[in-house]
């Protein structure tokens, strides 16, 4: 299958390299070149715009950070949307809002073309396993159609329903994950405000009801001193922030989101770049 790639970042390029190993013929379009060399030397094409990266694909996926990113990259003159044939499926693996995926749907379908939206998790190590968990929303034909090329990149890949409810799923699961990942910050911290040593919180606490990836990631990071990003706390935010608005459009009471956000907040004014285990830095 001809595939196109949109998006190179540290999830990106790792997924984009097990479609080349997967004997698919890929072109990869990134805004800052660079990001593409190990893919181009597994055997990928450049273009030089998302358009051309669409041009003559079967399938074309995207893999950037926000909203934003995702319409700078899929409409205009040189977007994917533009360059994709028609009857042909854009995969937006990005994590955005509902909303706006609805809206692109909504574009995709004006031009014959079909949107699936696909976020993923499982992380950087996940991307470059092959072992992603995808949430897919949209036509469960394409899905039918784009899940071979899904399972190059994922171990777990569930179709949900109507277009945007993958990344419905996606913000209820980082909402989550992202609450869960302060409390286990603020927990550890506190055992040590308390006299506990990490190394005894390590032997102990993921045997105990406090078990969670995120306590697990926060007591291997932290032991470290490691942050360099594979989840960034920019990221780690933004998605906050989709899920508390989301609730705010479904009148929904958040009893502790909207302060978790505020916290996210806070961290990402000054650890943007860093992982988003660093949140361990807030209770410093």
């Amino acid at each position: 299958m001809r595939i196109g790639f949109v998006g190179l970042g540290v999830m990106g390029q790792a997924m984009a390299l097990n479609l080349v190993r997967g004997g698919h013929a890929v072109t990869v379009y990134n805004r800052t070149a660079e990001r593409a060399g190990p893919v181009l030397e597994a055997g990928a094409a450049w273009a030089e715009s998302p358009a051309k990266a669409a041009e003559g694909a079967d399938l074309t996926i995207i893999m950037v950070t926000d909203d934003r990113a995702v319409r700078a990259v899929a409409e205009g003159e040189d977007g994917v949307l533009a360059g994709a044939a028609r009857g042909s499926l854009v995969v937006d693996m990005s994590t955005i809002s509902p909303e706006a995926t609805r809206a692109l749907n909504e574009a995709a379908e004006g031009r014959g073309i079909t949107w699936l939206d696909a976020p993923v998790t499982g992380g950087d190590i996940g991307a470059r396993e092959a072992t992603l968990t995808i949430m897919v929303g949209g036509s469960e034909s394409a899905f039918a159609q784009a899940r071979p090329v899904l399972e190059l990149m994922g171990r777990k890949i569930v179709y949900i329903g109507d277009s945007g409810l993958g990344q419905t799923m996606k913000l209820v699961g980082n909402f989550v994950s992202g609450l869960t990942l302060m409390v286990a910050a603020e927990g550890v911290r506190l055992g040590q405000a308390a006299g506990l040593s990490l190394d005894l919180m390590g032997e102990v606490l993921p045997f105990s009801s406090a078990q969670s990836f995120e306590l697990s990631k926060v007591l291997d990071r932290l032991g470290r001193q490691m942050f360099d990003p594979g989840f960034s706390v920019a990221n780690r935010t933004k998605d906050m922030r989709l899920a508390v608005e989301m609730a705010e459009e479904l009148n929904f009471g958040l009893a502790l989101g909207a302060v978790g956000f505020q916290v996210w907040a806070g961290h990402q004014a000054r650890y943007p770049s860093l992982d988003e285990s660093s949140i361990v830095r807030h209770f410093d």
